[in-house]
């Protein structure tokens, strides 16, 4: 499919796929340790270390399905494939996870969360590579990520809006059983939906023979040798690692620290700001490029994450600003790195005039799980350490723990992922080379 053809229309019942995925991230991050540990009883550190454990499993079914996708050529497509298997899968994962059986043990949680994790794989793998391979401009390529990541961020509003309605009609708290059911009903009936129509309007770009046999060695020494890759999957992973030390801990940073009891109208603010800024980054990458883009919208988030160590008990207006303000940051740190993978793909397309973006993004996706199960697991590790009581903390120490966990650890890793990709050297200028060589080697092998 030629840019010419790629319309908004096109664009925008792509990204329609990218709002069930998008309704997942905020359950799972601040809803899983307390329903599983706080409800269930499971131990802080049997519930991170098993998320650590089946993250880790992704070194594993990353690579493979992503190879997989872009060798596998059925008659109905090598991407539109996975759209069938990957929401079988998802939906029996998060169907088991959200809506759990009477008290489930610790087995049946990692069981549970594997499968999950194992359907989100094999869905959004295939779905972002075939994003990537739609358009092959250097801009376009950004409006199409933009375009998945506002349906990610409309997704991730519904997750916040959802318990918020709950706890307006109940007039109280409701537990987080409740939110995960509730959140989990809308998927599975948005999931199938949206994956019926992205398979039956969506064409499949033209998808040349495949070049080579697969070659884990030649795989790995090719994206070694990437270095742009090699670069922004390290910024990914420190940013990831991070964000994910924060996100595993607000709900108990919240709290428990500040006293603020409603985090789902926290994030409703913080995604609604989110979703509005979506535009100014895409904007901005185009301006000045993605990767100072990017370099800025980490180094806010290292400001905001920083500020939060020197909130108290009380101040949770103070608090909520800070998270808002956070959240303008939100697109660009999600947005301009997967433009920026489909782009270092063109390295390796100059050279060999093969496609594999399933290779490029399921690595990028194994380096991006790494760093939310260790960034997610290793807080809950620590606070189960240190005693902290996942059901209300009120000695000093380990709310102090809790601050520096929550607040300077991601601030710092966000600071350093800025500064690493700021001389990016993959520019617009470098990409259009880049696209001229494949254009003429393409000439060359037609005639």
């Amino acid at each position: 499919m030629d840019d010419s053809s790629l319309r908004f229309r096109t664009i925008a019942i792509f990204g329609m796929i990218a709002l069930p995925m998008g309704m997942l991230g905020l359950p799972i991050a601040i809803y899983l340790a307390p329903l599983y540990s706080g409800h269930y009883g499971i131990s802080l550190g049997i519930v991170g270390g098993a998320l650590i454990g089946t993250r880790l499993l992704d070194v594993v079914t990353d690579p493979l399905v992503g190879i997989i996708s872009d060798k596998w050529r059925p008659a109905i497509g090598r991407r539109r494939v996975w759209l069938i298997i990957g929401t079988l899968t998802l939906m029996a994962g998060v169907f088991l996870l959200f809506r759990p059986v009477e008290n489930p043990n610790a087995v049946y949680f990692v069981f549970a969360v594997s499968l999950a994790y194992f359907g989100l794989t094999t869905l959004r793998l295939p779905y972002i590579a075939w994003a990537g391979e739609l358009s092959f401009d250097y801009d376009t390529r950004t409006r199409i990520t933009s375009t998945m990541q506002f349906f990610t961020t409309v997704g991730l509003l519904a997750s916040t809006l959802i318990p918020a309605a709950m706890a307006w009609q109940a007039e109280s708290e409701v537990s987080s059983l409740e939110v995960m059911r509730a959140i989990s009903l809308v998927f599975l009936i948005l999931l199938p939906i949206t994956s019926a129509i992205v398979f039956f309007t969506v064409p499949e770009p033209e998808v040349p023979p495949v070049q080579t046999k697969f070659n884990m060695l030649g795989s790995v020494k090719l994206l070694a040798s990437n270095r742009p890759f090699v670069i922004l999957s390290v910024v990914i992973l420190i940013s990831n690692l991070g964000e994910a030390f924060r996100q595993s801990t607000t709900v108990f940073f919240a709290r428990d620290v500040v006293g603020h009891e409603n985090i789902g109208q926290v994030y409703f603010f913080y995604f609604v700001v989110g979703l509005i800024m979506i535009p100014f980054w895409a904007w901005l990458g185009k301006r000045i490029e993605k990767h100072r883009a990017y370099a800025a919208a980490l180094f806010i988030l290292a400001v905001t994450n920083a500020a939060m160590v020197a909130l108290s008990y009380g101040q949770t207006l103070q608090f909520m600003l800070l998270f808002i303000l956070k959240g303008t940051c939100f697109g660009g740190i999600i947005l301009l790195p997967y433009a920026m993978i489909a782009d270092t793909v063109d390295i390796d397309t100059a050279e060999s005039q093969d496609r594999q973006q399933g290779l490029f993004y399921s690595v990028e996706a194994m380096i991006q799980k790494l760093g939310f199960a260790l960034g997610a697991g290793s807080p809950l590790i620590i606070l189960g350490w240190i005693g902290y009581n996942a059901d209300g903390e009120s000695s000093q120490g380990p709310l102090q723990a809790l601050s520096l966990i929550y607040s300077m650890v991601p601030a710092v890793l966000a600071l350093i992922a800025s500064l690493l990709i700021w001389n990016y050297s993959l520019t617009a200028a470098r990409h259009k080379e880049l696209r001229k060589i494949i254009d003429e080697k393409a000439r060359a092998q037609a005639e």
